[in-house]
This record gives structure tokens, C-alpha cells and sequence, in this order.
């Protein structure tokens, strides 16, 4: 059994996109360090442990990020994953528009170049958000929508809120959705891209966006290709604190394990900030096969 930081401390601090494909952002406590671990084809085993750290903090100037300096222990209940002083120094708020303080990081980062765009997640379920034009699509690859469809491009980010909050104002369009809800969706709801780009298609006549960017498959970020059918997709039961298997992609911040053939569906998003065991070429846990009933129609 291999540990990914050779026994030292680590916490699960988040989760991103590259080109070369989805990673998990691991925090060496003992070194200081931040790591990005790929897993599109992986076979690994992640175990969450009770204590919870800082995550660290994010430059939005240079859009780098750190570990806490502080290493500071979070309280088990803790809403937040930063602590108060990487909080100060990352000065960012992404619900800036509804805010009585924006700190001077966020107004400068608000006048960079920001995008609006509409992701889905299933043809009744349709959100509306926004990204930094630097992060490129990955702010909308960490969401975990199927499909998606960038509709203003914008010099800065109080534009961009704009033209989100009409569209959240609009019938049917979300402005947030669980967790729990996209894994739902996911391993429930059948995607067929022909479909969601329809589906998107509509809203953008419907609402007359003018310059709506064509609609994007999502899958090759997510899986390094197609996405599995959907009834080849379950949640397992049990093993609430370890998954593992042969990991085919990444969705938001749901991991897919292969185990015998089936492919499990396990979102790591809440076990940020906790300390973690990564472990190589490992499998610790045995998952269940459940039988789909699928219907005829």
C-alpha cells in the first residue's frame, strides 16, 4: 500500500481541470506543498478522516493558490474551508453582488473580463452563472453540468452578474443547485448532448441572447471522452468515509470508479478541508452491486 505523500499529513483542498484532464488538489501539511493528482485512469483509494484543515488561501492577482501558512485546525462544524486569515488574504466573495464590503482584491478582480453562461444538468434543470475569462471554462467544469453554453462575454464581472441575474429571474433558469442534486441527476437522468444542446438552444431564442456562443459536450473534460450511459452509473451504498476503483473521470466534484465492470458515482465536494488518505494502486473498499431496473419508456 502506497500513501501519495509518503505518510505526512495531507487535506483534500479542492478539486479542478486541466487540458490534460480532472485532479485533485492534495495539501501537504508537513511540507508546505500543494499537489495536483490526476485521476482519469487511476486506480486509487481516498479515505476522509475526521480532523479538518484550512485550505488555504487564493491570489486573485496572480490566481495562484497556497497552502495555510497557519496550518490552521478547523472545527468540525466550521461552514467555512479557509480560516479567517486566508479568508482576509484570498478577499474573495463570490456572492460579491449581495455583499455590504468588497474587499480592494475583489474590485480589482472584478474588472477583469468575465463571461455568463448557462449549464445543464438535465432538461428541467438549467443554471446560470458566471467565470473569470482566466480560468477559462474550469469555474464551469467544477460545476458539473453535462453541457453548457457560454451567452455574453463581458469587461468585467458587475456586467456579467447582470445579464445572470435576468436570466435567474427567468422561468426555470437556477441560480444554485446542491451537490446532492447534480449527483442525482447524474446517475438518474439520461444525457444525450443532442438533447441538452436543444434544450439550450431554446432558452437562448427564447430569451433572445444575441452572440450565444454554440453549446459545448462537456464529456471530454469530464471523462476523456463519451460519458457513460446513465444506467451504468450508481451511487454504492455504505463506505461513507473511503471510495476507490479505477477512477474514469470526474464530474464536478464526483469521482466514477470502476469495480467489476460497474461504475460508481462518489462526490468527494464535502470532504474538502478534512484530512485525507490517498492511496496508490489501492482498492479498500468492495462496493455492492445494486441491479438497475430501467424503464421501457
Amino acid at each position: 500500500m502506497t500513501n501519495f505523500a509518503n505518510g505526512h499529513t495531507t487535506v483534500l483542498a479542492g478539486h479542478g481541470f486541466a487540458e490534460s484532464g480532472p485532479y485533485l488538489l492534495i495539501n501537504d501539511v508537513e511540507q508546505g506543498e500543494q499537489h495536483r493528482f490526476p485521476v482519469l485512469g487511476k486506480t486509487f483509494s481516498l479515505r476522509r478522516l475526521p480532523t479538518r484543515r484550512c485550505v488555504g488561501r487564493f491570489d486573485l492577482a496572480s490566481y495562484t493558490k497556497e497552502v495555510c501558512p497557519l496550518n490552521v485546525e478547523l472545527l468540525p462544524d466550521a461552514k467555512d474551508t479557509m480560516c479567517p486569515a486566508c479568508q482576509e488574504a484570498t478577499g474573495f466573495n463570490p456572492s460579491f453582488y449581495y455583499a455590504d464590503f468588497i474587499s480592494a482584491q475583489q474590485r480589482a478582480y472584478n474588472l477583469t473580463p468575465h463571461f455568463t453562461y448557462l449549464a445543464y444538468f438535465s432538461p428541467k434543470h438549467v443554471k446560470a452563472g458566471i467565470s473569470s475569462e482566466t480560468r477559462g471554462i474550469e469555474r464551469l467544469l467544477e460545476q458539473g453540468p453535462r453541457a453548457a453554453r457560454i451567452v455574453g462575454r463581458f469587461g468585467c464581472a458587475d456586467d456579467a452578474r447582470e445579464l445572470e441575474a435576468a436570466l435567474c429571474a427567468q422561468p426555470g433558469i437556477l441560480e444554485t443547485m446542491r451537490a446532492s442534486k447534480k449527483v442525482d441527476l447524474l446517475v438518474n437522468e439520461r444525457f444525450d448532448f443532442v438533447e441538452a444542446k436543444a434544450v439550450l438552444d431554446d432558452v437562448v431564442e427564447r430569451l433572445g441572447l444575441e452572440g450565444a456562443e454554440p453549446a459545448q459536450d462537456l464529456s471530454p473534460h469530464y471523462f476523456g471522452g463519451p460519458s457513460p450511459d446513465w444506467h451504468d452509473l450508481q451511487v454504492p451504498e455504505g463506505h461513507d468515509g473511503e471510495c476507490g476503483g479505477r477512477c474514469i473521470g470526474m464530474v464536478g466534484g464526483a469521482l466514477v470508479f470502476q469495480q467489476e465492470g460497474t461504475n460508481y458515482v462518489v462526490s468527494v465536494k464535502e470532504w474538502e478541508s478534512h484530512e485525507v488518505e490517498l492511496l496508490l494502486d489501492e482498492v479498500v473498499c468492495t462496493y455492492d452491486f445494486a441491479p438497475q431496473q430501467f424503464s421501457l419508456f
